[in-house]
């Protein structure tokens, strides 16, 4: 399996720690990187890396800073990006309050679970099912009553 990162100029901790845990938890990975300028170009990056160097996925990792914010552009490019493409683009954008390692670190598990261990997460949500209610057919609105 192959991953590619987009490496926003100045995110290279987070873009460290993301590559150092896939490495860790999937020994048959393949990490391939295409660095970009600025978030913005995060679109950009990941065709790239999806037409370029056949990647499965692709994951941008970036630190917020301060008070500062997403742009509009770059949250649009990127879901138009993935739906055009049908491919998943994983965002980690670690809060400026929070610790970077560790939002990272949990973040890419929490990647690795859903593309290479979805039996995990299958018998996860298997576990987590509500008590049946007593009847024997199917009424749609019971959630309403």
């Amino acid at each position: 399996m192959r991953v590619g990162i987009v490496e926003v100029l100045g995110a290279e901790e987070v873009n460290n720690i993301l590559e150092s845990e896939f490495e860790k938890e999937v020994s048959t990975i393949e990490i391939k990187r295409q660095v970009v300028p600025t978030i913005d170009d995060t679109a950009l990056g990941a065709r790239i890396l999806f037409e370029d160097s056949d990647c499965d996925i692709v994951v941008v990792g970036y630190a917020l800073e301060g008070d500062e914010k997403l742009s509009r552009a770059f949250q649009e490019s990127v879901l138009y990006a993935q739906y055009e493409m049908k491919k998943h683009i994983f965002r980690v954008i670690v809060p400026y309050d929070r610790d970077v390692g560790e939002y990272t670190k949990a973040a890419a598990k929490e990647i690795i679970r859903y593309f290479y261990k979805p039996h995990e997460l299958q018998s996860e949500r298997s576990s987590m099912s509500e008590p049946e209610k007593e009847g024997t057919s199917f009424n749609p609105f019971a959630l309403f009553d």
